[in-house]
């Protein structure tokens, strides 16, 4: 099977992506010569520890618990939601299915990567339609409403019990994370937009994008519905975006390669983006610091 880098097959990996989990199926796209357990292999959208001193609080740390799900098509009554910072654990009667999700003040996206226990099927990544349509969330009581690009609640999520232990995970998975300052941090919003800057809106932002000059055809593409695909060079990324056409961005990383090259790390820029702003017809990805990541063209 290609990876969206191209070139590349999917292999079937039991590997550990966090702390007291088990048997967890990730898919990794690796080049036929290199493994993902070369030295020099690298993940190309690993996003960067986050820079003190950006914005204010953001509401989205209250996110940070163990909700139980409701109203989500297909799930099970007993549907447990852990948001962590930056991995989810979502909790199926089959065990545990992990990914990643980032959120803003209103944005929230989420892309998944992994499973364990029965829920790993084959050599096949288990599909959260629900959750991987989820662009923003609002309050409501004690709990928040969890909603698509137009507006309609996709579920809500409230305080109400916890999953029980699995063999394939550690305890600590059924109870609700303790929020650090590096989640603060992570969470927090970014630094105002510089003024004078164009805000790039989600019109213009759709499209394949890909730095001036760069080698071994590094680039994103932009989906209107929401999902991106990218490559450095060498790695191909993909995951969930949103922008809100006052340069607001934010992008989730998904599944990635694993191979060690000289690109462009674009995939990077796109997840550690927080502004994304158009100038002269370049557009140009900013940090939480509102400092510049990289600058692509049109492709």
């Amino acid at each position: 099977m290609t990876g969206p880098g191209g070139g590349c097959t999917v292999r079937r990996m039991l590997r550990r992506v966090a702390p007291g989990l088990a048997a967890v199926l990730v898919l990794a796209l690796t080049a036929c010569a290199q493994g993902p357990d070369d030295p020099g292999a690298r993940t190309s959208n690993s996003p960067a520890p986050p820079d003190p001193g950006t914005g204010a609080a953001s509401t989205a740390i209250q996110l940070v618990n163990l909700w139980r799900v409701s109203g989500a098509e297909g799930e099970g009554a007993d549907t447990w939601l852990r948001l962590d910072v930056p991995e989810f654990q979502l909790w199926r009667d089959c065990g545990m299915i992990q990914g990643s999700w980032r959120a803003t003040d209103t944005f929230f996206l989420a892309s998944t990567y992994g499973a364990s226990g029965e829920c790993v099927t084959g050599s096949t990544l288990p599909r959260v339609v629900w959750l991987e349509s989820v662009s923003e969330y609002r309050a409501v009581g004690d709990g928040w409403e969890l909603r698509d690009s137009q507006g309609a609640v996709v579920a809500t999520l409230t305080l109400d019990g916890g999953p029980d232990p699995i063999p394939t995970a550690a305890e600590s998975f059924t109870e609700p994370p303790a929020i650090t300052d590096r989640m603060r941090e992570e969470l927090r919003q970014p630094a105002p937009l510089p003024i004078g800057l164009t805000p790039a809106t989600p019109e213009n932002l759709a499209a394949r994008w890909a730095p001036v000059g760069g080698t071994s055809d590094p680039h994103v593409v932009f989906d209107a519905n929401g999902a991106w695909t990218g490559s450095d060079g060498c790695n191909g990324g993909q995951g969930r975006w949103a922008a809100d056409g006052a340069g607001a961005f934010l992008a989730t990383p998904g599944i990635s390669t694993l191979v060690a090259c000289e690109g462009t790390p674009v995939t990077s820029w796109v997840s550690q983006a927080r502004w994304a702003v158009i100038d002269n017809g370049a557009l140009r990805l900013l940090d939480a610091n509102a400092s510049e990541l990289g600058r692509l063209g049109r492709d």
